[in-house]
């Protein structure tokens, strides 16, 4: 054998070794990821787990949960995640909280990838749904406002929709903004109803709708991380009430709300998983465009549904899931 046909194999993986996006890339399924969690595991989390799980990745997971409590968050990304950036191939966020504030802490240092990011634009997460920029990438969880509310105003019809969000909350303020816009399109009036933590807002809100001193038709819930964990009592208030509820998150709808197109939360983990394995195998993750829900799930609470005595119309309740 000559001499060059030795060397042939070394060149050859010499050159694998220098070539951005080789396969040498995908041939490493050992991963260190740190997960930061704004409220604990979710449905995208698992999704995301499940998601490198089916594609061959061995995934050691560090997670930081931060219990919806930004001080919390604070100190663990920098006592816990800061000090050790050097250990994880991979920075997962949950939410808008969550991943502006990690990528700040990362400042570009270690791949970033999110999910469940509203507005990642209007928030200042990303440049732009095509390029975020820097290096990262992930999902948005927004289905487009404009389509909910022309599905279930063919349902639901009403002429004054009020809104209940946290101020403090960029992605709530953003969809409040959206909703006012498509109010002067679609001839309906807008009346916010506004809660933050620690105060008893949220519950003199749903006494004033509950005796109509505020006058509404129908109540709309965003994407809001605080009157999620209210969802039960939002849901069964307003039934009780008479009100119907559109909502943008399934546990609104379980906890109560009649109606939501939503997205598919476990769907957009996977996608942040594939993300991942776009980028091992070579892609630069700001070239990886923020990924948006495909195919949005109709979600009707049936129980509410008769409580309120509102019979959905067929073409609906064919494609809906029902929960009661």
């Amino acid at each position: 054998m000559s001499i060059s046909n030795l060397l042939r194999p070394l060149i050859v993986a010499m050159a694998l070794l220098f070539t951005p996006g080789a396969t040498l890339f995908a041939a490493n399924k050992d991963l260190s990821i740190a997960m930061v969690q704004w409220r604990g595991e979710t449905e995208a989390c698992r999704g995301f787990k499940d998601g490198l799980k089916e594609m061959g990745y061995s995934v050691h997971y560090t997670v930081l949960n931060a219990a919806q409590n930004r001080s919390t968050l604070g100190g663990l990304l920098r006592e816990q995640l800061l000090p050790n950036l050097k250990k994880f191939n991979y920075v997962y966020s949950y939410g808008t909280t969550a991943s502006k504030m990690t990528k700040t802490v990362l400042n570009n240092e270690v791949p970033q990838v999110f999910s469940n990011v509203a507005a990642p634009v209007e928030s200042g997460i990303a440049a732009s749904m095509k390029s975020s920029g820097r290096n990262m990438s992930g999902t948005s969880n927004r289905v487009p406002l404009s389509l909910q509310i022309k599905i279930v105003r063919k349902a639901v019809p009403f002429k004054k929709l009020g809104i209940m969000f946290n101020p403090r909350e960029k992605n709530a303020m953003v969809i409040r903004e959206a909703l006012y816009d498509i109010a002067k399109d679609q001839n309906f009036e807008v009346v916010d109803l506004r809660a933050t933590p620690g105060g008893d807002t949220l519950e003199r809100n749903l006494k004033m709708i509950g005796d109509r001193s505020v006058n509404v038709d129908a109540v709309y819930l965003p994407l809001d991380s605080y009157h999620m964990t209210k969802a039960g009592l939002i849901g069964s208030t307003l039934r009780s009430a008479k009100i119907p509820t559109i909502a943008a998150q399934k546990k609104y709808i379980q906890n109560g709300a009649l109606i939501g197109v939503i997205p598919d939360y476990y769907a957009l983990g996977k996608e942040v998983a594939r993300i991942v394995d776009r980028a091992q195998k070579g892609e630069r993750l700001m070239d990886i465009p923020i990924v948006t829900p495909a195919q949005p799930l109709v979600m009707v609470n049936q129980t509410t549904s008769q409580a309120l005595g509102i019979k959905l119309p067929d073409s609906l309740m064919a494609r809906a899931i029902v929960v009661k």
